[in-house]
């Protein structure tokens, strides 16, 4: 395992520009946004083109940005019965149309339908393969638990190499799939994230109450009950407003929970990304109450627009900000502890103007790094070899 974590010298590709395939066939959420922002990281130094799933929701997003774009008509579950006959050609069709534009290699950048028989397809061809793993393990009421954790296997044990965004959750890989060592390496997840904003901070009363906002997809790991009972202590006491958003199981028990409290705003149900640009701007702290987690990219997109978080000591959050560089962590792994880290921020206010600006200076460090550049540069460099 080799944690790439640190800031990397260039890779000395000198010949040509490396080129590099993005490969995501999921519709939309986390995986999207992760893609774009690989994408415009590399883009400076790489030939970048995108594999998509033409029922991409963010399709036209991607358009924007003017890269090439290869579509994969991907079946759903509803219409499999009637295109499962055809689809080793189709996925065979489409291997040669990434084939025809010689990538130096292919980078799955998060499991999706039919991720595992397309990579055997492209390693058939000669192309190198990297697949990024964002968790070890499905998350608890995550969905397709068991599609989810075969298919990984599959794929960590296909890859020629395999990318992990913390430390953690490459741990877990070594440790549930001794072979993948050799071949994993640690890349933050923030190190792609763009800056929006160098500083989000609160700006005093006039600013009104701090603004506290928990965005995502509302799954039972999130914490939300924990959150609740970290907030009743705080319930009657001002200065504070909270937005909850995002869809998920849970939305039904949130609405019920949360119905009567004049400080909580809900918008449940899917966010869109002009939505979510929206509040990751006018809110001043991201509440990431998490009993397990490997990484969050809603993390990684709140320090985007300068915004610090507070998490809880589980898996990879108190490492992704820092040790508390791009926010809190809070004392214990339960409410109280959750609730004791958040009072200390309303009781001072403004120091959450110190904490917006280490969150921005803390993505620059992540962001200087070239690592994922010199994985793509030892494909390349075996391709000219």
């Amino acid at each position: 395992m080799h944690d790439k974590s640190e800031h990397e010298p260039s890779c000395g590709c000198h010949r040509k520009r490396p080129a590099v395939i993005l490969h995501y066939w999921g519709r939309r959420g986390g995986g999207s946004e992760f893609t774009l922002s690989l994408a415009q990281h590399l883009r400076r130094d790489a030939d970048v083109a995108l594999s998509l799933a033409s029922q991409n929701d963010s399709i036209e997003k991607f358009r924007s940005v003017g890269l090439p774009i290869v579509t994969f008509d991907r079946p759903s579950l509803p219409t499999l019965w009637r295109k499962a006959w055809s689809l080793p050609k189709e996925l065979r069709k489409h291997a040669q149309a990434l084939v025809s534009m010689k990538p130096d290699a292919v980078i799955v950048t998060m499991n999706a339908p039919f991720a595992w028989p397309f990579v055997n397809v492209l390693q058939r061809h000669g192309i190198r393969v990297l697949y990024v793993a964002h968790d070890a393990e499905p998350h608890p009421g995550d969905y397709a638990v068991v599609w989810q954790r075969v298919t990984q296997g599959l794929l960590i044990r296909q890859a020629d190499e395999v990318v992990t965004l913390s430390n953690s959750v490459a741990k877990r890989i070594e440790d549930r799939i001794p072979a993948s060592r050799h071949k994993l390496s640690v890349i933050p997840l923030e190190t792609v994230y763009p800056t929006r904003r160098l500083n989000g901070a609160y700006t005093g009363p006039n600013d009104g109450p701090v603004r506290l906002l928990f965005y995502g997809r509302l799954l039972p790991y999130k914490g939300l009950d924990l959150l609740s009972k970290a907030l009743e202590a705080l319930r009657n006491q001002p200065g504070w407003r909270l937005t909850i958003a995002g869809s998920g199981p849970l939305e039904a028990e949130i609405g019920r929970t949360f119905a009567a409290w004049q400080q909580v705003d809900l918008e449940l149900g899917w966010i869109s990304d002009q939505r979510a640009k929206e509040l990751l701007a006018h809110h001043h702290l991201l509440l990431c109450p998490y009993v397990e987690a490997s990484q969050s990219g809603v993390i990684a997109q709140a320090m985007s627009w300068a915004m610090p978080s507070l998490v809880m000591p589980a898996g990879s959050l108190p490492e992704q900000i820092g040790f508390g560089r791009a926010g809190l962590v809070a004392s214990t792994k339960d409410a109280e502890g959750f609730r004791h880290c958040l009072q200390s921020v309303l009781e001072r206010p403004e120091s959450l103007t110190k904490l917006s600006r280490t969150t921005a200076e803390w993505l620059t460090e992540r962001q200087s790094s070239q690592a994922w550049l010199k994985l793509i540069c030892a494909s390349h460099g075996e391709s000219n070899a």
